[in-house]
């Protein structure tokens, strides 16, 4: 990320935020947005970016704002503190990371964004079970965060995620074919429900499943800990309540390396409100590496695909490639 202050094209009372967007390779991210937030008003602007990644974010009122980028396949960016002057154009060229180290064919971020394309969720009312309940199976595209919260991470817990990506994330679980971080989904994803359970299927990770128990049962009093947690869920009117804990001391938190403890408690709340979309909200109370509890809040659309089989071991050829410190 450079940054650097010019002088505005044109006098006024109000400032602005021009750059290129760029992704891991450094090539320009075309037709994305970019967003600031003042600090103060909470008003958000928007631009979107040209073939050529250009974005110019203009009359913005004088203050501190919150810069935030994103593209399918990529890790966001946001940049607090940015300083807008008064007449002044800041200039802030982005470069977003990448979630893996792989950005290979099949793996980059045009075959993602190609799959965003081909969202066409139907519509119609959600599904119901026999016993009255929505019924939430399907196959499910990566879903979008529409409202990512604000997680306050401890100082330690962020030391903790320096260290790893100074290290190219080279420690990564999923890197080393073994189960990706609960806080992730997709990019394809599918819910199989019966009565008494909810089965979770991902398309590319191993084992890539993992059962909520929806039978009225428990967590055990010591759970064994296990790379997807212990899952259950109960009814919230139309809204399933999954409640998971005991989770292994080797799980990422999420696809931007950050800790957990063994506090880690995480709640998701699934509602599906017609056939075509599903609504996820996602709290995370971990006061091990959290000063108070992140919520945020995603929304995916129904996919007219099929989970296929994923053996990562099977001629894995990456890991010897990977490289850290």
């Amino acid at each position: 990320m450079t940054v650097s202050v010019g002088l505005a094209q044109s006098a006024g009372p109000t400032g602005g935020i021009h750059g290129t967007l760029f992704d891991s390779t450094g090539d320009p991210v075309g037709q994305n947005v970019v967003l600031a937030e003042n600090a103060n008003t909470h008003a958000v602007f928007k631009a979107t970016t040209s073939a050529a990644g250009k974005y110019t974010l203009e009359d913005l009122p004088p203050g501190t704002y919150y810069v935030a980028a994103s593209a399918p396949g990529l890790k966001p960016f946001v940049m607090k503190g940015v300083l807008v002057k008064a007449s002044l154009a800041l200039k802030l060229d982005i470069h977003l990371g990448d979630t893996s180290q792989l950005n290979t064919l099949g793996e980059d971020r045009l075959r993602i964004t190609a799959d965003t394309q081909r969202h066409n969720p139907p519509s119609g009312p959600a599904p119901r079970t026999y016993g009255g309940k929505p019924d939430l199976s399907g196959v499910w595209w990566i879903p979008d965060t529409i409202d990512p919260g604000k997680p306050e991470f401890l100082p330690a817990a962020i030391a903790i995620q320096k260290q790893r990506l100074e290290d190219n994330s080279k420690g990564s679980p999923q890197a080393h074919c073994l189960p990706s971080a609960p806080l992730r989904n997709g990019p394809l994803w599918e819910f199989v429900q019966s009565q008494d359970f909810l089965i979770y299927i991902s398309d590319d990770e191993s084992p890539g499943f993992h059962q909520i128990y929806l039978d009225g049962r428990g967590h055990p009093g010591d759970p064994n800990p296990a790379w997807y947690g212990h899952s259950i869920g109960r009814w919230d009117g139309d809204t399933l309540v999954v409640d998971r804990v005991g989770f292994d001391a080797r799980v990422w938190l999420d696809v931007e390396s950050h800790p957990h403890s063994d506090k880690l408690h995480i709640i998701e709340r699934y509602h599906r409100p017609d056939l075509g979309h599903l609504e996820i909200e996602i709290t995370v109370d971990d006061p091990g590496v959290l000063a108070k509890p992140w919520t945020q809040k995603r929304v995916a659309d129904l996919a007219h695909e099929e989970i296929f089989e994923y053996i990562c071991q099977e001629n894995n050829r990456d890991v010897e490639h990977m490289v850290g410190k």
